[in-house]
C-alpha cells in the first residue's frame, strides 16, 4: 500500500510539473521567446515519457488529467505554428519592402 501511495504521489507530481511547463510554454509563446519554448518542450517530453511508462497503472482521474494536458498542448502547438507563420510572413513583407526601397535609392 505504501508503494502505491508513493507511486500516486509521484504521478501527481509529474502532472503538476507538466501543467506548470505547459503554462510556461504558453507564456513564452505569447512573449515570443521561442528559444525558451524548446527547452521547456524537452523537459515536457521527459515527463511525458515517465508518465507513459506507467500508463497502464493510471487511475481515471490521472487519465483525464493526461487527456486535458494533451488537448491543451495540441492547442499550444497550433497557436505556436500560427504565430511563427504570421511572423515569418511579416518578416518577408518587411524584407521585400526594404529591398524595394534600397533599389530606388
Amino acid at each position: 500500500m505504501h508503494n502505491y501511495t508513493n507511486h500516486n504521489r509521484d504521478i501527481d507530481n509529474c502532472f503538476d510539473k507538466l501543467e506548470q511547463l505547459s503554462s510556461k510554454i504558453a507564456e513564452s509563446i505569447t512573449i515570443g521567446n521561442f528559444g525558451e519554448v524548446t527547452k521547456l518542450d524537452l523537459a515536457r517530453k521527459v515527463i511525458l515519457q515517465k508518465i507513459s511508462k506507467d500508463a497502464a497503472n493510471l487511475n481515471n482521474n490521472n487519465r483525464n488529467r493526461l487527456k486535458l494536458v494533451w488537448v491543451n498542448n495540441c492547442e499550444l502547438i497550433e497557436k505556436t505554428e500560427t504565430l511563427i507563420s504570421n511572423r515569418q510572413q511579416n518578416f518577408n513583407k518587411t524584407r521585400k519592402t526594404l529591398k524595394a526601397y534600397s533599389k530606388n535609392n
